[in-house]
């Protein structure tokens, strides 16, 4: 028996651990080198090599040095014995793909901890359905830690690829949307507290003046200002979408719009002294029949954005990225999402009404309630005070009666309507008979757009969305507009 020196060494700078073993085979091992090989791997492993910084190979199955992170193995002596050899490693060079496994890993620790980051600050003051997503975003943030942590290098580096690529992806989405789409669109525009008003809009949106309405900039005369809520501001579209910007186009006039949402006819006074020192030959008020009476009840209430936001961060998403104003508008148009209510079926414009509106429209149009109806007598007092201000000054006044999409759909749509929808409908309808009489009374040009609205319901497409919402889409604003230019254009001031 010959005695076999099986040695697997390095420099103990480049590698880990060394590995010296004298083995003394017997002849049914030198029978067989991976009988040596095979002796060999059970000692050192008996012996806690692997604790000294060994590793074992997976080619020949016996321990051999680690080397250092961030090198490899380059090349072997090799020690021949008849028709068995044994490699003894002898130098290493660095190891490019170990670099790009430290990058892969890297990427994935700092996706993992901004995902989690991302869903605890998206769950804060955040309803059962929100934390539930923000539950299953920090269940893959958790995830992607671990396998940051002990997932394997190739493993690791795929994670990493996907990650960036998936990043690369939402980045260029955002600019496509931004680019040929209206998103992010602010249906719900931020407000910042007035002090004659309660709140304007917030200057700092692209969109919107330094007085703080949707206006490109500040005009020092303008032929027409528009006044009115939310319906005037345009929700659901951009502005040049409006209608106050459409009435602009058809008359080839210069049209200044001061509507925002939820402002009433008390806001409505105090826009039209302010809109007299911009000189206009005309001032349209636009006055809702769904909840302006309301409005009135409840007062000119200062609002301040900023601070009614539970979760600034959710916020952001929403309204500040194009991406997350899209997913909130499709998420408001799934079947899923829709509330409680009934759909109304139409060739051409199908809508749906949601229980909680009917109920918020009933207390609104209720002239039987004390505080209504004393809201609709301070109403035409109001319209009243602005008639002698706009004589005053020369300038003619245009009241514009919005109706809401619920009487529009009942003279549209011939069908057996719940009984709330039905009451509904009467009460507007006595409000708008008796504005009519008394503007008709008091001198004052009044316009009921009702009748335009449902022939642009019977005719074109997309005047209402087909979920719950009671603004109009563009085609409906445009239907505003061009009601107000008809009557506008009989008033010798305005000339086509």
């Amino acid at each position: 028996m010959g005695r076999w020196n099986v040695s697997v060494s390095a420099d103990s700078s480049i590698f880990a651990g060394q590995l010296h073993y004298d083995a003394f085979p017997t002849d049914a091992a030198e029978s067989s080198c991976c009988s040596v090989f095979w002796f060999v791997n059970r000692l050192s492993a008996r012996t806690g090599f692997q604790r000294r910084g060994l590793r074992r190979s997976r080619a020949s199955k016996i321990w051999v040095p680690r080397p250092k992170f961030g090198y490899q193995i380059k090349s072997g002596n090799r020690i021949s014995h008849g028709e068995k050899t044994v490699v003894v490693l002898s130098s290493v060079k660095p190891d490019l793909s170990v670099r790009l496994q430290i990058l892969g890993m890297s990427i994935c620790w700092m996706f993992g901890i901004a995902l989690v980051a991302a869903a605890v600050a998206f769950s804060v003051s955040g309803s059962y359905g929100t934390r539930l997503i923000g539950g299953a975003v920090l269940a893959v943030g958790s995830v992607t830690c671990g396998l940051a942590r002990c997932a394997s290098p190739r493993l690791r580096l795929r994670i990493a690829a996907l990650l960036m690529s998936t990043s690369a992806m939402l980045l260029g989405g955002e600019v496509l949307l931004r680019s040929v789409t209206h998103f992010p669109v602010n249906t719900a525009s931020n407000r910042i507290p007035h002090t004659e008003l309660g709140y304007v809009l917030d200057p700092d949106l692209s969109d919107v003046d330094a007085n703080g309405f949707r206006n490109p900039s500040i005009p020092e005369r303008v032929d027409i200002v528009a006044i009115g809520d939310s319906h005037t501001q345009g929700f659901n579209v951009a502005a040049d979408e409006s209608w106050p910007a459409v009435l602009s186009r058809q008359l080839n006039r210069s049209v200044y719009n001061v509507g925002v949402g939820g402002y009433g006819p008390l806001h409505y006074e105090i826009l039209v002294m302010r809109a007299l020192k911009m000189q206009p030959r005309q001032i349209v008020v636009a006055l809702y029949a769904g909840n302006d009476l309301g409005d009135v009840v409840r007062g000119i209430v200062p609002r301040d954005t900023v601070a009614e936001i539970d979760n600034h961060f959710r916020y952001g998403i929403k309204y500040h990225t194009a991406l997350g104003s899209a997913a909130s508008h499709l998420c408001g148009q799934s079947q899923a999402a829709q509330p409680p209510g009934f759909a109304i079926a139409h060739s051409l414009n199908p809508t749906f009404v949601a229980d909680r509106r009917l109920r918020y429209r009933l207390k609104e149009l209720d002239l039987t309630d004390p505080d209504i109806n004393a809201a609709f007598d301070q109403t035409l007092k109001i319209f009243e005070n602005i008639q002698q201000r706009c004589s005053a000054r020369g300038v003619d006044l245009l009241v514009m009666l919005l109706p809401t999409r619920e009487s529009v759909y009942s003279i549209a749509v011939q069908r057996e309507w719940p009984a709330q929808f039905s009451l509904i409908v009467e009460q507007e309808t006595l409000v708008r008979t008796r504005f009519q009489h008394a503007m008709h009374e008091r001198h004052i040009r009044f316009l009921d757009v009702l009748p335009e609205m449902v022939a642009a319901v019977e005719s074109v497409t997309h005047i209402y969305a087909d979920y719950d919402n009671g603004h109009p889409l563009s085609a409906g604003y445009e239907a505003y507009a061009t009601a107000a230019a008809r009557v506008l254009t009989q008033v010798n001031v305005v000339q086509r």
